[in-house]
């Protein structure tokens, strides 16, 4: 894609409107919070305090609207805690310009490095440096600033006090909402896609995200949450299994089961959110175990049931006290005992510390844009008298909010937040011409947050109308600023987006640059899991199960950031391509997909019994171990990797093992005994061979630079 073509798509996706909402329940204590701070003004008679108090309710109540992990009173006071503090902070540096540039420059690379913790917390931490440049740059002296701090601090309380009204709804919300949606991924993929598929990771991801955020003494109630996340990874695998041992004369049969697995798996869904249960028809559960019972292949048998399983761990859910009683699911050990969240942190942000790591570069282009965009704003002026002058308040904080780690959500953002304020300049400066009574402005003031927050996911252009238009409404009639007001607002605001756009393209970071490093990480990982599969097989127990559940959540999250990497790259200019094309970055991304597949079913057939086992299979540790480890270099660019290298040694180890001699009926075929185990075996280990020499070709086939082609 050109350059002009890249911006008009990314600009397009800026003018976007979605179809997303928060919840209707959060959404009313948010509005709650400002209908309070409202009216507190009113009974007050104190305009100020009505609009620093709503300026409070509303910026916090934004934070508790993004997806929050923890509970939603928690959640609100951390918010409150952080955005009140920042405000005396700002406060007590005003008239101090040099030391409230330094604090702002400080606070805003703290609030990009913590963008590693995740989008929502990321925009959460850029909120909280709003609350410094309110105090710091718009109260005319340090007393006056305190005393917008407290009002504020009285709107943030309020957010507070209003999470604490009902309905509550079950405990350990935001893991069941994590745990629905993964189940409601599994129904979708059973009957649609290949559940190891582009994506399918994801979900996954969410969930194990939102279970590690839960205090160790929450735990052991939440067990059955953690069974369930255990569950969807067998049920995954046993999907892939089913999909891959299936003979080609059950297709039609086996379509109607898993429609009927898709059936349950929804149940699960609704119960695991709902917090009340939702019962399966007894006509989908009996097809399910007829399906299973007539099956010539033990994969039905496995994913019936898994599916029990995981309804029964769902029942268990509905009551807090049943967990007690539950040991700690076998599939997710690692996950169950958990690391301090402090801890957990600190490790997370300081393996950002590089100049190379995106949230490293983001953090650096957000410090700097902000206090670029605080001088740039106050060089201005008031625009001619239209505006705040001697501050630069709007320049900089469009600049903080456009500001990405990445190139796409960058340009989209400095398009529909600037044409976003445009309009919303526009449709303030209509609601300011009629004179308003206190009551008047009141009502229109709630009313214009109220739909900012509903609007809040439906893109930057919605939300950026009704924000501005809110902002500058209840600052016109608060500080008796004209009419016009509204133009220097998003005049500001088109400079800060363009300031955005412009440092972020002077010290970019190119996910298409990023695909090869991602994608020897990946193989790094893979490196380790692979052989520790196969070493499995040398006998019952060999494989330490918590060693490959840590590599499996690191694979799962490598490959993850890789194909979100592949999606960025799509939009990015052709001059900054890397050395695969479009085409062949779809390739590798479908054939990670197919590698960590055949992982999950070597994992999934581990021998569980003393016949199982294929101890000849340990053979292949050592030579697959060496590729892979080549393969990560040549993805990174510093060897050639000649394909067909592993096969040939594959092929001389079966030959010279007789273990071909096993294989009866294919691949997929399950048998009892143990010539067919050891096909089984040897049949994924084949598999996962194809696999690897796949992904080896179009590796292979990356251009080079010139000079090493050259040599």
């Amino acid at each position: 894609m050109r350059w002009w073509s890249s911006l008009i798509t990314m600009g397009r996706n800026g003018l976007r409107i979605e179809r997303a909402f928060a919840s209707p329940p959060v959404i009313a204590r948010a509005v709650l919070a400002v209908v309070l701070a409202t009216v507190l003004g009113l009974l007050l008679d104190d305009a100020v305090a009505g609009a620093m108090a709503s300026v409070g309710a509303f910026i916090c109540g934004i934070g508790t609207l993004m997806s929050p992990l923890r509970h939603p009173v928690l959640n609100a006071l951390g918010m409150a805690a952080a955005f009140s503090a920042m405000a005396v902070l700002g406060a007590l540096v005003q008239g101090t310009a040099w030391l409230f540039l330094l604090l702002l420059a400080v606070s805003a690379f703290a609030a990009g490095l913590w963008r590693t913790m995740g989008v929502a917390p990321g925009i959460r931490a850029c909120l909280t440096v709003i609350g410094l440049m309110i105090t710091a740059d718009l109260s005319p002296d340090v007393h006056g600033g305190l005393v917008i701090a407290g009002w504020i601090a009285v709107g943030t309380g309020f957010v507070v006090l209003v999470q604490l009204l009902p309905p509550y709804g079950p405990r350990f919300a935001a893991q069941r909402r994590a745990l629905a949606a993964l189940y409601r991924s599994l129904a979708g993929t059973s009957v649609t896609a290949d559940p190891s598929g582009p994506g399918a990771g994801a979900p996954f991801t969410a969930a194990r995200q939102a279970l590690d955020v839960l205090p160790q003494f929450s735990r052991p109630a939440a067990a059955p949450l953690f069974g369930l996340l255990g569950e969807a990874e067998r049920i995954r695998r046993a999907l892939q299994t089913v999909r891959l041992t299936a003979p080609p004369s059950t297709a039609v049969g086996d379509q109607e089961a898993l429609a009927a697995a898709a059936q349950v798996l929804s149940g699960i869904a609704r119960t695991v959110a709902s917090g009340r249960e939702h019962g399966t028809p007894e006509a989908v559960r009996a097809r399910l175990e007829s399906w299973a019972a007539v099956a010539p292949v033990h994969g039905p048998h496995e994913l019936a049931s898994r599916l029990r399983l995981a309804e029964q761990l769902a029942r268990r859910s509905t009551d807090d006290r049943l967990g007690d009683v539950l040991e700690p699911h076998s599939e997710v050990p690692g996950l169950y005992a958990g690391t301090p969240a402090v801890a957990r942190a600190a490790r997370r942000i300081r393996a950002q510390f590089h100049p190379q790591s995106p949230i490293f570069r983001h953090a650096v282009r957000l410090a700097l844009g902000v206090v670029a965009g605080e001088l740039i704003g106050r060089s201005i002026g008031g625009w001619g008298g239209l505006g705040i002058s001697a501050h630069g308040f709007w320049v900089a904080l469009t600049t903080l909010l456009v500001l990405f780690p990445e190139y796409g959500h960058t340009i989209a953002r400095g398009w529909g937040r600037a044409a976003g304020a445009v309009l919303g300049g526009i449709l303030a400066w209509a609601l300011s011409l009629p004179p308003w009574s206190p009551t008047g402005l009141a009502v229109v003031s709630v009313v214009l947050a109220a739909v900012s927050f509903v609007t809040l996911r439906t893109g930057q252009l919605m939300l950026n109308l009704w924000l501005t238009t809110w902002i500058v409404f209840l600052i016109h009639h608060v500080g008796g600023l004209p009419g016009p007001t509204a133009w220097a607002r998003a005049a500001d605001t088109v400079v800060g987006a363009a300031l955005a756009v412009l440092i972020f393209l002077v010290w970019p970071t190119w996910s298409t640059r990023r695909v090869p490093g991602l994608l020897a990480e990946w193989l790094r990982v893979q490196d380790r899991l692979l052989p520790e599969l196969l070493t499995g097989y040398a006998d019952v127990g060999a494989t330490d199960v918590a060693a490959v559940d840590a590599l499996r959540a690191r694979s799962r999250q490598v490959r993850e950031n890789l194909e979100v990497a592949v999606t960025q790259a799509h939009a990015e200019p052709a001059e900054h391509r890397g050395p695969w094309s479009s085409a062949q970055l779809e390739q590798l991304r479908n054939q990670v997909s197919t590698v960590a597949g055949c992982a999950t079913l070597l994992g999934e057939h581990l021998p569980r019994t003393a016949q199982d086992t294929v101890p000849e299979l340990t053979e292949l540790v050592d030579p697959l171990h060496e590729h892979l480890a080549a393969l990560a270099r040549a993805a990174a660019g510093a060897e050639t990797v000649a394909p067909g290298a592993l096969r040939s040694v594959f092929n001389s180890f079966t030959t010279r093992s007789g273990l071909l001699d096993g294989v009866s009926g294919g691949a997929g075929v399950e048998g009892v005994s143990s010539s067919a185990r050891a096909g089984r075996a040897v049949g994924l280990s084949t598999a996962t061979v194809d696999a690897v020499e796949d992904l080896t070709a179009t590796i292979a086939s990356r251009k080079r630079r010139r000079r090493h082609a050259a040599v």
